[in-house]
């Protein structure tokens, strides 16, 4: 029997209708949307967390690098070499400045270094300060 007379005698063919394949089109259109937005916001975090345990491995280098001339204030730069390339680095060694000299003696004070290092890569930033005492002289 073919499908004309199955309807012929009261008998419906059964199958999707248009607008029921196009609901579920647009529903798994949704999902698929949904899942490539959050995939693609996974890897944005993935990449920051990375640039940030790289930088804060780098800032630490750079830091010893700023200690060798504790002994004045300075501003110094520099890169990574050929291991970390696009990675650049500025430090700053300060004083510590004394708003409360109940906190801290003015001697001591002066014995207290500031060093603040910002690692630099493309769009991303990572700064980092750490103080230093060079004790008593």
């Amino acid at each position: 029997m073919t499908n004309a007379s199955n309807m012929e005698k009261g008998n419906t063919v059964k199958g999707f209708t248009l607008l029921e394949i196009l609901v579920s089109l647009s529903i798994i259109s949704i999902v698929f949307v949904s899942l490539f937005k959050m995939q693609s916001s996974n890897i944005l975090l993935a990449e920051h967390g990375r640039f940030n345990s790289t930088a804060l491995l780098l800032a630490r280098q750079a830091i010893t690098i700023c200690e060798r001339s504790l002994e004045e204030d300075s501003t110094l730069e520099g890169d990574f070499g050929d291991n970390f390339p696009g990675y650049q680095w500025r430090g700053e060694v300060s004083e510590y400045q004394t708003f409360d000299s109940s906190l801290i003696s003015e001697t001591s004070a002066k014995q207290l270094k500031k060093i603040t290092i910002e690692i630099l890569h493309g769009k991303d930033d990572f700064t980092l300060t750490t103080w230093r005492y060079l004790g008593p002289q």
